[in-house]
């Protein structure tokens, strides 16, 4: 079971706050400068992030920044939906070794039917913010720090019985708990010392503001052209050329939106070529049958067909990341990279239903938008800290 806590965060400087969200120093760096400020006392932190939408309608997604208590994936109190690699993982460990300091939240959700965590915070909202800025891509964002023990003990309550469920930040977690375990091996760690809490950034599972992102894709050291790389796994899939479209991205996004029946899609684009191509999964073709080894529940959604039925097969062995950002994305085809796959986001009901069935999608499939602002709120893991 969860247990939330509140944390002595390292926060900016209300005087330096956009210096900081624009390029977050390193954690000794902001606090010997002063860009960054260890605060005084235990506390949560209330969130709320205002953006425009789907259609251009502005929403609020509202959260809390807290401390939860570490939990392995066995014991089922964080779930998740995503698998990860070795590498993600030892990339953010070496972060957090670094700082000695959680310096990026995951993102977790409850289910909060009766909206209990929003009665919880109206007091806290009612007052200005504590921060508020806005970043370059023109979300607002608003912090209340909240340091009342009433609440903090109303939060630790209503947490307990609760399942969370990660969103983001899967290999973040993981590093996580890596980290916890090598403390435990040289300090007796008392139970609750920081080293056994997390950074975390809640929010209501059902919020009509918790927005899915696409994450695209960037391939490098496949050197192979589009006739080769499409040619390897045309059998599978639907192939429309999409002549001059290489750079067009709303084009691109058309092309998937007229995606027909539900059919997983996503369109390529390969470095010097100027048309791109839309690749649908033709409806007769099964990838169990294709033998890829997956729980057929998922076998159909986008994610899971590119990373098996394309990349695996039209282009093994290359080094695929992920990106957001669909203009960076294509952009990095004048920097070195071989393809780009632009991919529709999963809903939120397909990212609830993977993780309500047990199951795990690709490393780096789901994302959120917008994303959390940089460097609003750090932990630092000291195991002689206590955080209750």
């Amino acid at each position: 079971m969860p247990h939330v806590a509140g944390l002595r965060g390292v926060v900016p400087d209300p005087s330096r706050l956009g210096e900081v969200i624009a390029a977050p120093p390193a954690l000794a760096a902001g606090l010997a400068s002063g860009a960054l400020v260890r605060d005084p006392g235990r506390a949560v932190y209330r969130y709320h992030q205002t953006f425009a939408g789907p259609g251009g309608r502005s929403f609020t997604r509202k959260a809390f920044f807290c401390a939860i208590r570490l939990s392995p994936w066995s014991e089922g109190a964080m779930r998740r939906h995503e698998e990860t690699t070795a590498a993600q993982r030892d990339a953010a460990l070496a972060k957090i070794r670094q700082d000695r300091a959680h310096a990026e939240p995951v993102l977790a959700a409850v289910r909060d039917p009766a909206n209990e965590v929003e009665r919880l915070f109206r007091r806290v909202e009612s007052a200005p913010p504590t921060f508020e800025v806005t970043t370059a891509d023109g979300t607002v964002h608003r912090l209340w720090r909240a340091q009342d023990a009433e609440l903090l003990g109303n939060l630790r309550a209503y947490f307990t019985p609760k399942t969370l469920h990660l969103l983001d930040g899967h290999d973040r977690y993981e590093a996580m708990l890596a980290y916890q375990d090598e403390l435990a091996r040289s300090h007796a760690l008392a139970m609750y010392s920081s080293a056994n809490y997390a950074l975390a950034c809640i929010v209501a599972l059902d919020d009509p503001a918790l927005v899915p992102a696409a994450r695209h894709k960037v391939v490098r050291g496949a050197v192979t052209s589009s006739a080769d790389a499409i040619g390897q796994v045309a059998k599978y899939f639907v192939v429309e050329k999409l002549p001059g479209a290489g750079a067009d991205l709303p084009t691109l996004g058309r092309a998937l939106a007229e995606t027909l029946a539900h059919q997983p899609a996503f369109v390529a684009v390969f470095a010097g070529e100027s048309d791109a191509w839309k690749l649908t999964l033709r409806p007769d073709v099964s990838p169990i049958a294709e033998g890829v080894a997956v729980d057929r529940a998922i076998a159909k959604l986008d994610p899971v067909v590119v990373e098996h039925l394309f990349l695996a097969r039209a282009l093994p062995g290359a080094e695929v990341t992920a990106e957001t950002d669909a203009v960076r994305a294509l952009s990095a085809l004048g920097q070195g990279a071989n393809v780009a796959l632009i991919v529709r986001p999963l809903s939120m009901s397909q990212i609830a239903h993977v993780d309500e069935l047990g199951l795990l999608l690709p490393p780096r499939s789901t994302a959120f938008h917008p994303p959390l602002a940089p460097g609003l709120v750090r932990l630092i893991i000291d195991p002689d800290e206590d955080l209750v």
